[in-house]
C-alpha cells in the first residue's frame, strides 16, 4: 500500500525541523514507516483507510514538536575527547623537537614541522567533515585510486635505504581501502571471497615491491583482522562448514606474501628472527642497533639521564638522525628516565582504547570496518615502533603516530585520524543496506511456498 499524501506531508514537515540535514532521509523513512504500519494496525480493527490514516497522525502527535524533540537527539556527535588526545599527541612531538634534542639548525626544522603538521591538521579537518559512507558507495573507485597512488609513488620517490620513500607511506592507506572492497564483496558468496584475496594480493605485491617489511606486516595482519571479522559476521553466502577453511586464507596470503617478499631481498627469515632476539648474534652487523638499543635502556634511570655507555654518549648527546626518527622512545627514555616512556605510552594507549571503544559501538557495518580498519593501523605503527625501541628489531618501524619526526607520515596519519573521526561523529545516522544475497538465496529461504501456502522463517540467519 503505497505512503498517503498526508503521511508525506507530516514527515517532511517533522524533518523540516531537524538542522542535520544527513539525518532528515532516515529520520524522514522511519516516521514514514511507523505511520504506515499504526495507520495499517487501525485498519485491521475496523477502520477505513483515509480515517486510520488520519488517527495514526494524531496519535503521532504535532510534528514541530516531535521534529523539535529529534533535534535534540540527532545532532553530529564532535569526539572532543579524541580530538584533544589527538592533539596531546602532537603537542608531544612538538615539545620533543623544540626541547629535548638541540639541532643546529633548531628553527628551520622546527618550521618544517610544523609547516607539515598544519597541513596534517588541514587535511584531518577535511577528512572530518566528508560523508564516510562514500566510500561504501564507490569502493572500486577508492581502491584504485590507492593503488594508483602507489604507482606515482614510485615514478615520484626517491630511494632511502633501498625503499620507494613515499611509497612506504602510501602502504598506510591500504587497509583503509582493503575494508571497502571487503564491504562491496558482501552477500557475494565465494565469489566475494575470491575478489577479496586477489584485492588483498595487489595491494601485498605493492608492499614487497617498496620494498616495506613493515608495510607488508602491517597490511597483512590489518587485512586478515579485517577478513575474519567479516566471515564472523557472517558477510559471504558460504555453508558454514566452509567458514573455518575461509578464516585460514588471510593467514595462508599473509605468509606467502611475507616469504616471498624476504626472498626478493635476499635476507634468511630464521637469521634476521635470531639476531632480533639476540643482536649480540651479529654485533656488528645486522644486531648493532639492537644492541645499542639495549645498552641504552639497560643504564636508564626511572628519572633524569641514565648512564649512558661511553661508546654512545656522543651520538646521543649530539643526536643522530635515527634518534629522531626510529629511535626517539629509546633516547627520551635515556636522557628523561622511564617516566618519559610511561607518559608517553599513556597517552597512546588512552587514545588506542577510546578508538577501539568507538569502533564497536558503531551501529553500521561500514562505520565499524572503516574505523577498525584506521585503528588497526595505527595500533600496529605503535606497536611495531614500541617493539624496535626496546630492542626487538626484525623491520625498521614506520613511524610512531604524531609523535616521531616524519612529516609524510604526519600528514597521512591525521587524515585517517580524520576519516575516523568523521566516522564517530556521523556513524549513529548511517544505516546498512538490507541483505540482498546473489540470486536471492536468502530470501528463498526466508520466504516459501507449498502447495498454497506462504511460509517465513524466521530462523533462517540462525542457520545460514
Amino acid at each position: 500500500m503505497l505512503m498517503p499524501e498526508s503521511f508525506k506531508e507530516y514527515t517532511e514537515s517533522v524533518c523540516r525541523q531537524l538542522r542535520w540535514k544527513k539525518a532528515r532521509p532516515v529520520i524522514g523513512r522511519e516516521i514514514g514507516a511507523h505511520l504506515c504500519d499504526q495507520r495499517d494496525a487501525l485498519m485491521k480493527s475496523g477502520m477505513d483507510e483515509d480515517t486510520a490514516a488520519r488517527e495514526a497522525i494524531r496519535q503521532m502527535g504535532n510534528a514541530v514538536e516531535i521534529g523539535m524533540e529529534l533535534d535534540r537527539v540527532h545532532r553530529p556527535k564532535p569526539q572532543w575527547g579524541m580530538l584533544a588526545a589527538t592533539a596531546a599527541l602532537l603537542m608531544i612531538g612538538l615539545l620533543i623537537r623544540l626541547f629535548i634534542f638541540n639541532d643546529e639548525d633548531r628553527s628551520g626544522l622546527l618550521s618544517v614541522r610544523l609547516f607539515y603538521t598544519a597541513v596534517g591538521i588541514a587535511v584531518m579537518l577535511i577528512a572530518y567533515f566528508l560523508d564516510f559512507s562514500l566510500l561504501g558507495k564507490y569502493p572500486k573507485t577508492v581502491y584504485f585510486s590507492v593503488v594508483a597512488l602507489s604507482i606515482a609513488g614510485f615514478c615520484v620517490s626517491y630511494t632511502v635505504n633501498g625503499q620507494s620513500f613515499y611509497t612506504q607511506y602510501i602502504t598506510l592507506l591500504f587497509p583503509l581501502s582493503f575494508s571497502a572492497i571487503i564491504f562491496a564483496a558482501r552477500n557475494k558468496g565465494y565469489g566475494g571471497i575470491i575478489l577479496s584475496g586477489l584485492a588483498f594480493t595487489l595491494l601485498a605485491f605493492i608492499a614487497i615491491c617498496v620494498p616495506s617489511v613493515s608495510g607488508l606486516l602491517l597490511f597483512a595482519i590489518a587485512g586478515m583482522v579485517l577478513l575474519n571479522v567479516a566471515v564472523y559476521r557472517r558477510w559471504f553466502d558460504v555453508k558454514r562448514t566452509h567458514r573455518f577453511l575461509l578464516m585460514l586464507i588471510p593467514a595462508v596470503l599473509l605468509i606467502a606474501a611475507f616469504f616471498l617478499f624476504m626472498r626478493t631481498r635476499g635476507d634468511h627469515l630464521w637469521n634476521r628472527l635470531a639476531v632480533a632476539l639476540n643482536p649480540s648474534l651479529d654485533p656488528n652487523g645486522t644486531g648493532y642497533l639492537g644492541n645499542m638499543t639495549r645498552a641504552l635502556l639497560s643504564g636508564a634511570n626511572l628519572f633524569g639521564m641514565g648512564n649512558v655507555p661511553e661508546s654512545y654518549r656522543t651520538l646521543l648527546m649530539e643526536p643522530i638522525d635515527l634518534f629522531q626518527t626510529d629511535l626517539i622512545l629509546t633516547a627520551l627514555t635515556s636522557l628523561l628516565g622511564w617516566m618519559a616512556f610511561a607518559v608517553i605510552m599513556i597517552a597512546l594507549l588512552f587514545f588506542i582504547l577510546k578508538g577501539f571503544s568507538l569502533c564497536f559501538k558503531q551501529k553500521s557495518s561500514l562505520g565499524l570496518f572503516v574505523s577498525l580498519s584506521i585503528m588497526i593501523t595505527l595500533t600496529m605503527q605503535v606497536l611495531g615502533y614500541v617493539l624496535f625501541n626496546l630492542g626487538f628489531q626484525f623491520s625498521a618501524p614506520i613511524s610512531l603516530p604524531l609523535i616521531s619526526f616524519g612529516n609524510t607520515a604526519t600528514v597521512v596519519n591525521l587524515g585517517l585520524i580524520g576519516f575516523m573521526l568523521s566516522v564517530f561523529r556521523t556513524g549513529d545516522i548511517v544505516k546498512d543496506e538490507p541483505m540482498a544475497y546473489k540470486n536471492n538465496k536468502l530470501l528463498s529461504r526466508f520466504l516459501s511456498w507449498d502447495n498454497g501456502k506462504l511460509t517465513i522463517d524466521f530462523k533462517v540467519h540462525e542457520r545460514y
